[in-house]
């Protein structure tokens, strides 16, 4: 990968004994699931070290694209005592490698081969630690060089120590080149830009929101409980919360926990779900006699909110892939409801559709996922220019998909988890041109920043994620129809 940055001379190497850090002290001894390639030698494999498995998960989310839920999942640490560490490092260096890849950029004299690019990544681990956790400076550098030794490189043990030496005496120099303004945020360039164009007056504190860590908010099962008795609940486990502003089910949690060791989660009385999710199935506006449509259902956070707030034994029909349903129902069997789960594609209704219309209808479309980076940061590496007008098209296609089944006076409810307009006001306005027959209404049940057709929820309003909602409604017919 060529450098970015101009080169800079290289920095004296200045040798320091270290102690062990209580963090970094324990040693794991793993096996890749998947063998790295040109990155690990075969006598290291058996000594693996968890930083360095680390610095390849950032690795392959940066460079590849990969999924980093995914990458964790498979990660030799799943269930280790460290893997809350491992995690924290893993997505906190995701979140914040453009910034930090400025920084090495300036401390290398020239660009690492491509053969030693880990390299790279494991000394952004380093620096990740360094500025965002508890970490002690000396026991990163210790643990940072001998993660190279366990990837085969001694060679690189004095150039490590040498550039995280040179960052920790010069992360703060006035002297240094002035950053580029989407690496100041620790953003893409393409990504930042199209946040920008979209958001004038708010891009930066929609950056700042989405580099935050996210927040664990529950929504209470109100069928089960109130809200007041899950507080109690959580107190007693020694578990601050305070209730969310604009749900009235919502709960966030003072600091993240293991959900199974929430109170109340494996009973079906609590479930995790974002404040900004919450709020859909409160503007579809169901009324217990309704035949309701859960579009695009997995993994069925919605689909059940709806039953919790409607009761069991109403007509509600969640459809989503066959590879998606198996989501739905573990939420349901959790939960202990029940509701019409139809695997399906939308784009195809005439397979699976009974011909009975409906009259509600939620439509959560794939999206760019631009609203939800704080959750989700390998987003920034893996959304390219094309993605959007693919986006585009396959929401404009399930938007007009369904529209054929809702019945006249009905309505749709279509969401995003973007920002980004051309997802959001851009789907509608194209839609909303192509008849007479499509009236847009006022969203009445959630706050935000109203748009020409919607409202806008962006990151970190209230407890919430970037959400988008737009309702349309199918008039009735008239006499002479």
């Amino acid at each position: 990968m060529p450098s970015l940055w101009p080169p800079r001379p290289a920095y004296p190497h200045n040798p320091c004994r270290f102690r062990r850090g209580a963090l970094h002290g324990q040693q794991l001894e793993v096996r890749m699931t998947k063998p790295y390639k040109r990155s690990i030698s075969d006598s290291a494999k058996s000594n693996f070290h968890p930083v360095a498995e680390a610095a390849e998960v950032v690795r392959r989310v940066v460079d590849h694209g990969e999924s980093l839920d995914r990458l964790l999942v498979q990660s030799n640490l799943s269930g280790q005592r460290s893997e809350p560490v491992f995690r924290e490092i893993a997505y906190g260096t995701c979140r914040h490698f453009p910034h930090i890849d400025w920084h090495l950029g300036m401390l290398l004299e020239r660009p690492l081969r491509k053969k030693d690019r880990i390299l790279h990544f494991l000394m952004a681990v380093g620096v990740y630690q360094i500025e965002h956790m508890r970490t002690p400076d000396y026991a990163v550098l210790n643990e940072t060089v001998r993660a190279a030794s366990s990837l085969g490189r001694d060679w690189a043990r004095k150039l490590i120590n040498a550039v995280l030496r040179n960052y920790l005496r010069e992360r703060n120099p006035g002297k240094l080149p002035e950053m580029p303004e989407h690496q100041v945020h620790a953003f893409t360039e393409f990504l930042f830009d199209l946040i920008r164009s979209d958001w004038p007056e708010r891009y930066l504190e929609i950056a700042k929101a989405s580099n935050a860590r996210p927040p664990l908010t529950l929504r209470v099962n109100l069928a089960k409980t109130s809200r007041d008795k899950a507080i109690q609940a959580l107190k007693e486990n020694a578990m601050a919360c305070t209730a969310t502003r604009d749900s009235p089910a919502g709960l966030t949690l003072s600091s993240p926990v293991p959900v199974k060791q929430i109170p109340g989660f494996c009973q079906g009385e609590v479930s995790v779900q974002d404040e900004s999710a919450q709020l859909a199935a409160l503007e579809l506006g169901c009324d217990t006699n309704l035949n309701v449509l859960d579009a695009c259902a997995a993994p069925g956070g919605k689909t059940t909110h709806l039953i919790e707030l409607l009761g069991e034994g109403r007509s509600i029909t969640a459809v989503d892939l066959d590879s998606r349903c198996t989501l739905i129902h573990q939420n349901l069997a959790r939960l202990g409801l029940n509701a019409n789960v139809v695997a399906g594609d939308l784009l195809k209704p005439e397979t699976w559709w009974d011909g009975n219309p409906y009259d509600r209808i939620l439509l959560d479309v794939p999206c760019s996922g631009s609203g939800v980076i704080r959750r989700h940061p390998d987003i920034k590496y893996r959304r390219k220019p094309r993605d959007l007008d693919t986006l585009h098209d396959l929401q404009a296609s399930l938007l007009a998909s369904v529209w054929k089944l809702l019945c006249p006076g009905g309505h749709v409810l279509y969401v995003t988890c973007s920002i980004l307009h051309r997802e959001n006001d851009g789907v509608i306005a194209d839609f909303v041109a192509q008849g007479d027959d499509r009236e847009v209404l006022a969203i009445e049940k959630i706050p935000g920043v109203a748009t020409r057709f919607g409202m806008q929820r962006l990151p970190g309003f209230g407890d919430g994620d970037g959400f988008y909602y737009c309702k349309i409604r199918k008039p009735l017919r008239t006499a002479g129809e």
